[in-house]
């Protein structure tokens, strides 16, 4: 509230100077009469003009020292103020008024305390001075001293304490003194006299302001607003009332209303800011504070809200730079600083922002809170210690659901689910409306193998949340699990109508980590390009924008924005980063350009050559690739350069040469995900799956959150017929990763090669359902639909026409459109299906053998024997050719690459 101190007549203490002028060494009378005038028309520039005149005659003149002090005051200058009252008083000491006036001019100043003791001195020397008498109740009564204030209340004169403004006064001492009863009777009285006039409504709201009456308050200042709608300083101060009477939406339109009167206004857009975040309007409030920064940008408590509203709003970055900019005005600030830390947790400053938590932890051993966030901070790197410092958490404050949910997750995660399922039944009996925790509930029963239990928490956290795609899409699949398959396709479908979820709030990093891809993607790209408008020449936020554009799709902006980086920088950190993400995204002409680049500047960089020759591989061949990769310095070659290097070897059809650098590769620790699961690739074309898992486990205890190299782990299992590991992979996978087609693809078709077309049936369907709408996924749920029993052949033969649509030149689609065709009895469709797979594919033996069927169907018996007579040459004449299906799992990471779904 912006409370009024009592007003200090500035007429009084001039008249107070003015009654002992014309003693001899003095200025004449007139002089000071004509200093009063100015004063008073707010001449202050003729007045200092005409004091200082007087004093080059009358030096020594303690009353023009004063006065002069006073117009001083008057103008804000205060220090030179301080200089003119000293000067008085040592020339007169003992004078009342000139005591007075330095008693204004400390509170001026804010120096409550020696402007007490001036007041104090005056009343010595004039027990009933009433300026001096009615400071010191002011002061007494903002320091909640009743009795005092009412004592010196007491020695003003009776018509003086009778002015609203003096009874105000009173009634607020008599508060502090605890007689509450006496206080609102005297305001409502103050009130009631002073009917009409906005002034006194005014001051009687803020007064119930500062009692916390805050509905009280309102309705005063409502009234004096409804005398004076356009008073900015009634608006300003009814806002803040309505926002502590929790009358959040009247707060906000009276806030809307000071701001047209006052629209750079710092207080208001700040008050204003507040109330849009505590009614979720996340980013009304974000845009009001980025201008009130703008106008003020040291004020800590503005900072302060960004940060919060920012992190809410899911922009870790801002939320980071705005904690940070306010620790250097406030940088003993613990707590914040805390929270400075796990904002950075959300940035690529990960790694930092876990040792500045472990320090404020040290410092802080048992703050519960501290112990959460860097648990939630750790899981990204460190889950060990992660779970550590969350049983730590729980210790200090069992009652602490955040803690309790993060601990759920992440022993969901490990496997550990009984545990997982205590903590979540924990938070749920205190949060029953947790529709997070139910969908994590769920999960763990479907892991249990409970689908009807994860069927019911699914339901009840899909009633709580209808548009959350996660939940629809586990609530499905417990649904399928629990063999309601009617139910599941409907949820299925209500998933699929969903638009791309909002960004909303988020509770911390587990939340913002498991939302959906595209909810994270949608706060990401906003969240760019507002920086990247305010920040155009920032290359770092150029290259970030550049990858967003690529991982749109947008190739032709993309690199027209890298173009604009290659010309600007000479970064070579920098330079390399943009070729990798380049690299990635299979610009590999434009990557070579940066590539090259950084390695001039810095031609001993191990990453860079690494790169460069994967780019160069794929725009010049084998054999120039492994020139370049071989240019790496001896000192420097580590397990990534000899697994890359097998990676040439082995497209140039050295073998031998391939395999040898393989095993040195393994042996020599790499460090790169991605080229871990390229020498999976490898082992696997060559059918070595021994070799295979191992080099599978060493990569899961070095990689344990890489989704390539889970998934083909998951893979391998099925190459070597051990379908349980599989399967258990493939759901731990697909719990950490829901909306990840990839996962649902692959298990349903490793489920379809076992002859489990019930089980694949819904698993593809959610993957199309995901994304994975490509001619394999089609393909297998037509076989999926014609291997079920019963079969279903109308789902089966739309699936196929999808199939064709997306990839006629397939021998398979089309071979299985064919048998589809068969069994429907289209035998003219069969016949047309199965005369293009044998084109495409003469030695194809099931094309040849739903030939021979369809032909005797038709009574065609010689041509019936000609295509049994082919698939009897085929196989006695090509007893190796490979006959699988692209269901088959080991071509399957070759025929489906796998991108990278979102973190969790």
């Amino acid at each position: 509230m912006r409370l009024g101190k009592v007003a200090v007549s500035v007429g009084l203490a001039l008249a107070l100077i003015l009654q002992s002028a014309g003693v001899q060494g003095q200025a004449p009378a007139h002089v000071y009469e004509q200093v009063n005038a100015d004063f008073q028309r707010g001449d202050y520039a003729s007045a200092e003009a005409a004091l200082r005149a007087a004093l080059r005659t009358y030096p020594r003149d303690p009353h023009a020292l004063g006065m002069l002090g006073v117009v001083l005051d008057a103008e804000k200058r205060y220090q030179e103020a301080e200089t003119y009252y000293a000067q008085a008083l040592r020339l007169d000491p003992h004078s009342a008024s000139l005591l007075n006036n330095l008693g204004n001019h400390d509170l001026a100043m804010g120096n409550v305390a020696q402007a007490r003791e001036a007041y104090l001195r005056v009343l010595a020397l004039d027990p009933r001075h009433p300026n001096a008498n009615l400071q010191l109740a002011a002061i007494s009564v903002n320091q909640g001293q009743g009795k005092s204030a009412l004592r010196y209340l007491d020695a003003l004169p009776e018509e003086m304490r009778r002015e609203p403004s003096i009874e105000l006064l009173e009634a607020r001492a008599l508060h502090a003194e605890g007689k509450t009863a006496e206080a609102e009777n005297l305001l409502g009285r103050v009130e009631q006299q002073g009917q009409g006039d906005p002034r006194v409504t005014f001051s009687v709201g803020m007064v119930e302001a500062g009692w916390k009456q805050y509905p009280q308050a309102e309705q005063a200042l409502t009234r004096a607003l409804d005398q004076e709608p356009a008073n900015f300083n009634i608006l300003y101060n009814l806002g803040l009332a309505a926002f502590h009477a929790g009358h959040d939406e009247r707060a906000e339109r009276v806030f809307e209303a000071a701001l047209r009167e006052r629209a750079d206004d710092v207080d208001t857009l700040y008050n204003l800011a507040r109330v849009e975040s505590k009614l979720n309007h996340n980013d009304q409030a974000i845009t009001l504070l980025v201008r009130a920064h703008r106008l003020a940008p040291r004020r800590p408590d503005v900072l302060l809200l960004m940060g919060q509203v920012s992190e809410t709003l899911g922009y870790y970055g801002d939320a980071a730079s705005a904690f940070e900019a306010y620790l250097r005005l406030k940088p003993h600030d613990a707590l914040v600083r805390r929270e400075y830390a796990f904002a950075l947790a959300r940035t690529p400053r990960i790694d930092e922002a876990v040792q500045d938590l472990r320090t404020y932890v040290q410092q802080h051993p048992r703050d519960a809170r501290g112990l959460y966030e860097l648990g939630v901070s750790e899981t990204v790197r460190e889950r060990d210690h992660a779970l550590a410092d969350l049983n730590r958490s729980i210790a200090l404050d069992p009652e602490f659901t955040p803690a309790r949910y993060a601990r759920a997750v992440l022993l969901f995660q490990e496997g550990r689910y009984p545990q997982s399922m205590a903590d979540l039944r924990f938070v749920l009996e205190r949060e029953p409306e947790n529709y997070q925790a139910l969908d994590v509930l769920g999960q763990v029963d479907l892991q249990l193998n409970q689908p009807q239990q994860a069927v019911e928490a699914f339901n009840r956290a899909a009633q709580l949340a209808p548009q959350n795609r996660k939940v629809l899409l586990h609530y499905s699949r417990a649904l399928q699990r629990a063999r309601q398959e009617r139910k599941a396709l409907a949820v299925l479908k209500q998933f699929q109508q969903l638009p791309p979820e909002q960004p909303k709030a988020t509770r911390g990093l587990f939340d913002y980590l498991s939302l959906p891809v595209q909810e994270q993607k949608t706060r990401y790209l906003e969240h760019l390009k507002r920086d990247l408008e305010m920040n155009p020449q920032d290359v770092s936020l150029k290259a970030r924008w550049g990858e967003a554009q690529l991982a749109q799709g947008e190739s032709a902006a993309a690199l027209d924005v890298y173009n604009q980086i290659l010309a600007q920088t000479a970064d070579a950190k920098v330079l390399r980063d943009c070729g990798r993400t380049l690299l990635e995204h299979r610009q590999y002409a434009e990557a070579q350009k940066f590539l090259a680049r950084a390695l001039a500047l810095h031609p001993r960089d191990a990453r860079a050559r690494l790169d460069l020759s994967i780019a160069t591989f794929h725009t010049s061949g084998p054999a120039a690739a492994l020139r370049e990769l071989d240019s790496t310095p001896l000192e420097v070659r580590r397990g990534d350069y000899y697994l890359l290097r097998a990676q040439m070897l082995d497209a140039m059809g050295k073998t031998q040469e391939a395999a040898r650098d393989l095993t040195l590769g393994l042996k020599t620790s790499p460090t790169r995900a991605d080229l871990y699961f390229e020498a999976a690739l490898f082992l696997i074309k060559h059918s070595q799956y021994r070799e295979l898992l191992g080099l599978l486990d060493q990569a899961v205890r070095k990689f344990p959150d890489s989704p390539q190299i889970l998934l083909t782990q998951a893979i391998a299992y099925g190459l070597v017929h051990q379908f349980e590991q599989s399967q258990k992979l493939l759901s731990q996978i697909e719990a950490r990763w829901p909306e990840w087609s990839q996962v649902y693809l692959i298990n349903a078709i490793i489920l379809v090669g076992q002859a489990k077309a019930e089980q694949a049936r819904p698993l593809l369907q959610t993957a199309i359902a995901l994304g994975a709408r490509d001619a394999l996924a089609y393909y297998n749920l037509a076989l999926a639909n014609i291997e079920s029993y019963p079969p279903d052949r109308a789902a089966a033969k739309k699936a196929i026409e999808k199939a064709l649509a997306l990839d006629p030149n397939d021998p398979y689609t089309q071979s299985l459109a064919g048998r589809i065709a068969y069994q429907e009895k289209d035998y003219q469709a069969a016949l047309e299906h199965l005369t293009r797979a044998v084109r495409l594919w003469p030695d194809m033996v099931e094309a040849h053998q739903t030939l021979s069927a369809t032909y005797r169907a038709l009574g065609e018996k010689q041509k019936s024997i000609a295509e049994l007579k082919e698939v009897l040459r085929i196989k006695q004449q090509i007893r190796s050719a490979d006959q699988s299906p692209p269901s088959g799992v080991k071509n399957l990471l070759f025929s489906v690459p796998a991108p990278p779904p979102p973190a969790s």
